[in-house]
């Protein structure tokens, strides 16, 4: 969904993937001036950039997935690589240290066992 930013006579201005109090009109994606101005804001921006962050995106919603069907009990943790756990593990503790919530999922690492 795509939300737009209007002018006082009611033009449309700019638009974004979210609702806020500039952003408040939904729009359809194929109107012809909001493609336009898609299009305008993709090329100002990087494709890289846009990976990137879809890419962080991606992972979060991967972690979620993960932590869901361990839950669930359809996957065991210790069945994922051990690259792949070290990883998780290691995502989890930052965000968890961002969160506020410090609490140690992990000891110490020894140096010779460095998180990939």
């Amino acid at each position: 969904m795509l939300y737009a930013k209007l002018s006082s006579q009611g033009d449309i201005l700019d638009v974004a993937p979210y609702q806020d109090g500039e952003y408040s009109v939904l729009v359809a994606p194929n109107d012809p001036f909001v493609a336009e101005i898609l299009a305008a804001k993709i090329s100002q921006e990087s494709s890289q950039e846009l990976l990137n962050s879809s890419d962080q995106e991606m992972m979060r919603v991967l972690e979620d997935l993960i932590d869901l069907l361990t839950e669930k009990r359809l996957i065991q943790f210790t069945e994922l690589p051990m690259a792949a756990q070290k990883k998780l593990l290691s995502r989890k503790f930052v965000r968890r240290i961002h969160s506020g919530n410090n609490d140690t999922l992990i000891g110490e690492i020894p140096d010779d066992d460095a998180l990939i």
